[in-house]
């Protein structure tokens, strides 16, 4: 287990802010955040690369804070890979376990299989200046875990490929980490590799950590605006509770001009009162559409009004809607198949249901 208390560390005018995190062993946590949000400097802070202003890192349960990099026994892919351009493949692979001292021919067998294993094995002779971007990617993942440590951190590692390897790399990740019992810390901007790769998943916002929480819940229910916004959440609406009941939140929500009710079970994981002002958000994938001209079974989070735009995303469709007597934009996120079922046009009259149990308080 690789645990983080409270670090701190500093570069110029950037400062993380009392960083304290728990990775479990043999899982994968993934740390998401935009560009300059700390995630680099975290990965150095905990390798020892960058002194802490105060704070501890302990692995197994034994402080390494102050311990060399060659004696805190991680491993670490970053960005550039780090790869010898004047070596092979081969000696790349091999470097790391001679830098421990492990002679060649004891781990002969286990490099070998690694290299099978990602598909390199060709490549043995070949410098590393006559790869692709996937295959040093394969060479940097082997070199790394072939040096015997079982705690690995990636930095951004799959970033400059094209979006069809990077998924194939994901893959060949998930099956190394299994294979080789791998206890995997990863800094991603990456939403979708976040979300892939992550048993758990932690998102860092100006050197800060906002939320950390099971990759499905953190990806449900985002812990406040900052949070919601960065996934992209464009469906965030103010609003105020009006009534508190046993079973579930009502909250008026102008911008709508509609009252939309959650469960109380997924209200509330803060305190609110009656008359509290709030915001309330939900997922586009979660809104439903439903056409005016079919009777709906819907009581409660039904809005009406005008389907303003249809954009193509590829194997889905983006749909803003205006409810009526607003100026509100609600994002709607519909696969291809079912926008071609409900032959819908811009212009028509439609109805929207949020479901009650996707709906988040901010």
């Amino acid at each position: 287990m690789l645990e983080l208390r409270n670090i701190a560390a500093k570069t110029g005018t950037f400062a993380l802010n009392d960083i304290s995190l728990t990775v479990a062993e043999g899982s994968c946590h993934v740390i998401v955040g935009t560009t300059g949000s700390g995630k680099t400097l975290l990965l150095e802070s905990i390798l020892g690369l960058r002194r802490l202003s105060h704070g501890a890192v302990l692995l197994g349960g034994r402080e390494i804070t102050n311990e060399p990099l060659e004696k805190r026994n991680i491993s670490y892919v970053p960005q550039d890979l780090a790869l010898f351009p004047h070596l092979t493949v081969e000696d790349n692979i091999r470097y790391g376990l001679r830098m421990k001292g492990i002679k060649d021919r004891e781990h002969a067998r286990m490099v070998e299989t690694l290299m099978e294993t990602v598909g390199i094995k060709t490549l043995a002779r070949r410098s590393i200046g006559n790869l692709s971007g996937g295959e040093r990617q394969r060479v940097a993942l082997v070199r790394a875990i072939a040096a015997g440590n079982r705690h690995l951190l990636l930095d951004e590692p799959f970033s400059a490929l094209h979006r069809g390897l990077r998924r194939e790399l994901w893959y060949l990740l998930k099956d190394l980490q299994k294979s080789c019992a791998l206890t995997v810390l990863m800094v991603t901007h990456d939403m979708e590799e976040a979300f892939f790769l992550g048993d758990r998943v932690t998102v860092m916002i100006d050197g800060a950590i906002r939320q950390t929480g099971a990759a499905r819940d953190v990806y449900e229910k985002p812990a406040d605006t900052a949070v919601a916004r960065f996934f992209g959440i464009g469906n965030i609406f103010a609003g105020r509770v009006r009534v508190l009941s046993e079973s579930a939140l009502h909250v008026a929500c102008d911008s709508l001009g509609a009252e939309l009710t959650i469960p109380m079970g997924v209200a509330l994981h803060r305190p609110v009162e009656p008359g509290a002002r709030c915001t309330v958000g939900i997922r586009a994938e979660n809104v439903m559409v439903l056409k005016t001209d079919r009777p709906s079974y819907k009581q409660e989070n039904l809005l009406t009004g005008i389907l303003t735009e249809i954009l193509l995303m590829g194997a889905s469709h983006t749909l803003l809607f205006r409810p009526a007597g607003t100026a509100t934009v609600v994002e709607i996120e519909v696969p291809d198949y079912a926008l071609k079922k409900l032959q819908l046009n811009v212009g028509d009259g439609i109805s929207i249901f949020f479901k009650g149990e996707s709906l988040f308080l901010l």
